[in-house]
């Protein structure tokens, strides 16, 4: 049971008469720029962080439309230092109270600031002349496709960047450096981590509540960290999803659990006796909107802020009731959008790749993103759930794409094809914005992967994503000089499903293939063979009935082992053993996923009609893809392509075909390059159309050429040979 907080005794309490003195901050104020307002007060409270104690606020009435009010908050400054590679903050002044304010019109205004606290409230009215401003203002859904985004002078704005969750032991400093190589580049976005504790930004710290730390109190240093970093972000031309809270302050178990450390937690002074309380103790929802509004109050004028995300992977909590979060986050959500006068996008995310579509389409949330990690053709999972959730009729993007959500992989990809093609697929598929890397500081950094932002920066650049009313369109391919013969293929079952759920991929599944390569019966084959001990009602051993024109190869790709037990792949040819492989679980004591059994495991089937059966004996699931090896014939040429077509623009991604992350960086199997080719489209407008074939690593055309496009709205464009991928933007001329 939940249990509420005593009142808190705080560094920062008060005990004078109830007084606005003079304030400052005001001259110069003008549209769509951040003005602070410093406010010398007093007043008796004991937490400035809890409303219910004391308020301070900004009543606005602009020179025309409704008044609305602005939170002010306890600040302090600090100053900072690096002392044998470690930032150390230093108080810079006593903490004080501050109200910041980003007009968004021009004109006299009517200000009143109202103080109130447990004894009286005290109003001190104002004015302020608001001159034009030049800035951008702040993004938000657009107004003329709700799909995407646009900043308040009309511009689009597609988020392109990685995450940058939290610093190292330099904390600030590593921004620096991070930020300044990313908005040298052209990247506009990142997103912070505000939680747990352990993090450079957590405003909740377990401690001493006569330090400033605990619940219902923030920390002042870490606070200021946020704006350092938010200042970084706008003088490089980014800006900032602010990620509220994490799953781990509500595991207990398994991986990445931080509930025994957290501040909520009883144990350390807070008011949850069990993780599970979070979603309905009445104290916790008194204690979060608390928080909402010290977030909306120091944060919520800075154009910097994009977006508030309430949950990195929540998921993941222990004992997730996709009920009760739902009504948080409605919950949360509504109270957001009364409360912030800047209406900044609300978001939140899961670890579970296909989302909670009765979550993620709540209309308290503004967009959807998507995390996804592991699968073998990064591209097709990324494509689908795009193509998937744009049924959902919201902005979606990929707020976290990676190889391995276990590590970086950096050895096995140093060149960064797991940012490189999901990045440029997410463009080619309509997304709001480019799928956004993990692994800033093990991976991107070290290896220097800047650059493979760029290219797709300059790319989008020009793109009114909002303006387009992009649509799906599907290219085609044909040979500009036929080969003599067909050529042969792998038939691949990949990026299957994985959950720990049951489903109809978690049973027993029957596919078959004929002679020419076409599947039918049940799939898809699943992305996870779970074993038969810890989850028994879930094992899905998979049997392929096969009639095969030659000899062919099967493989079982293994890319991941469950850290709690292991796995045992066993196949069988024609009801008999072939192949055993034990992937044992050495490190009983850590939970981590193994991978050092990754890799491919197969043997020579010969012609004719056979059963294989592919099964995990182990205690717990691996993951699995399987190939047989050129065993379809084709007549196209190896490419691949995604499309969107719009009003005036249409976006090609194309690659060689099964040129995925797993086969050019773990199986070392790279295709080849596919010849020149004639790519067709249709839909488009007649008339002029200017056609660029853009080098996605490069960022530059390599050939630029007008193209006419009849009534018949079909356009055929020469590709030159194309060694990995290539990228194609058609514009309208005279539009």
């Amino acid at each position: 049971m939940p249990i509420p907080l005593p009142p808190i005794n705080t560094p920062y309490a008060m005990r004078t008469a109830t007084v606005i003195g003079e304030v400052r901050g005001l001259e110069g104020a003008k549209r769509r720029v951040m003005s602070e307002i410093r406010v010398p007060l007093g007043g008796t409270y004991d937490n400035p962080f809890d409303p219910d104690d004391v308020t301070l606020d900004l009543v606005v009435t602009p020179p025309e439309g409704e008044a609305y009010t602005v939170p002010g908050f306890l600040g302090r400054d600090y100053l900072r230092s690096l002392q044998e590679g470690k930032e150390v903050l230093t108080p810079a002044g006593s903490p004080d109270w501050r109200v910041r304010w980003t007009p968004s019109r021009a004109g006299a205004h009517k200000l009143v600031l109202r103080l109130k606290d447990r004894t009286k409230t005290v109003e001190k009215p104002l004015t302020a002349t608001v001159a034009d401003g030049d800035g951008p203002g702040f993004a938000r859904l657009s107004p003329r496709d709700s799909r995407y985004f646009e900043t308040e002078d009309g511009k689009a704005y597609f988020p392109l960047g990685a995450n940058v969750a939290w610093g190292g032991p330099r904390g600030t400093f590593d921004y620096e450096d991070w930020f300044s190589r990313y908005g040298a580049i052209g990247a506009n976005y990142s997103r912070l981590w505000l939680s747990p504790d352990w993090t450079t930004f957590a405003l909740e710290r377990a401690g001493k509540r006569e330090e400033g730390l605990g619940m219902g109190q923030f920390d002042l240093g870490n606070a200021w960290r946020i704006d350092q970093v938010l200042d970084l972000a706008g003088r490089n031309g980014m800006r900032l999803m602010l990620c509220i809270d994490s799953f781990n302050i509500l595991r207990n178990r398994d991986l990445n659990n931080y509930w025994e450390k957290t501040p909520h937690n009883t144990d350390n002074g807070g008011p949850l006796r069990i993780w599970s309380d979070f979603w309905t103790s009445a104290e916790m929802e008194r204690l979060y909107k608390a928080k909402l509004r010290y977030l909306v109050a120091r944060y919520g004028a800075r154009p910097e802020t994009f977006s508030w995300e309430f949950w990195n992977e929540a998921d993941l909590v222990r004992d997730f009731d996709p009920v009760r979060v739902q009504a948080w986050h409605k919950k949360m959500g509504g109270w957001l959008l009364q409360n912030d006068p800047y209406a900044h996008p609300i978001t939140t995310s899961f670890a579970n790749t296909s989302g909670f579509r009765e979550i993620d389409t709540s209309s308290e949330l503004d967009y959807i993103q998507t995390h996804h990690y592991g699968s073998g053709d990064l591209v097709r999972s990324v494509a689908a759930q795009i193509g998937r959730k744009s049924t959902w009729n919201k902005a979606h993007y990929i707020g976290e794409v990676g190889a391995d959500a276990a590590g970086p992989r950096a050895e096995d990809d140093p060149q960064g094809m797991q940012i490189h093609d999901p990045l440029w697929v997410s463009i080619a598929t309509g997304a709001s914005g480019g799928a956004s890397p993990w692994w800033w500081d093990n991976y991107i950094a070290p290896k220097d992967l800047y650059s493979v932002f760029q290219a797709a920066a300059k790319f989008t650049k020009d793109v009114d994503w909002p303006g387009e009313n992009f649509r799906i369109v599907t290219p085609t391919f044909a040979y500009q000089t036929k080969p003599a013969a067909k050529r042969r293929v792998d038939l691949r079952f990949e990026n299957g499903p994985k959950s720990w759920e049951r489903a109809d991929y978690n049973r027993p599944r029957v596919v078959t293939v004929s002679r020419e390569g076409k599947v039918t019966g049940q799939t898809p084959v699943p992305g996870l063979l779970h074993g038969r001990v810890n989850h028994p009602d879930l094992h899905n051993p998979v049997r392929f009935k096969v009639d095969l024109p030659r000899t062919t190869r099967f493989e079982v790709r293994v890319a991941g082992v469950s850290g709690y037990g292991g796995a045992t792949l066993r196949v069988e040819l024609d009801g008999a053993p072939v192949m055993t492989r034990v992937f044992e679980d050495k490190d009983v004591a850590g939970h981590e996923d193994i991978h050092t059994y990754d890799g491919v495991y197969g043997f020579d089937v010969t012609p004719g009609k056979h059963t294989i059966m592919v099964e995990n004996l182990g205690d717990d699931w691996m993951e699995a893809s399987f190939r047989f090896a050129n065993l379809v014939e084709r007549g196209q040429p190896p490419l691949e392509a995604w499309g969107v077509l719009g009003n005036g623009m249409a976006l090609v991604w194309a690659r060689v075909e099964g040129r995925t992350w797993g086969r050019v960086n773990v199986e070392k199997r790279p295709p080849n390059p596919a010849p020149p080719t004639m790519m067709g489209l249709r839909g488009l407008p007649a008339g002029h159309w200017r056609t660029e074939i853009w080098d996605t690593y490069r960022g530059e055309t390599m050939t630029a050429t007008t193209t006419i496009v009849g009534n018949d709205g079909r356009v055929k464009i020469p590709l030159p040979t194309v060694m990995k991928d290539v990228a194609i933007k058609l514009i309208r001329e005279g539009r």
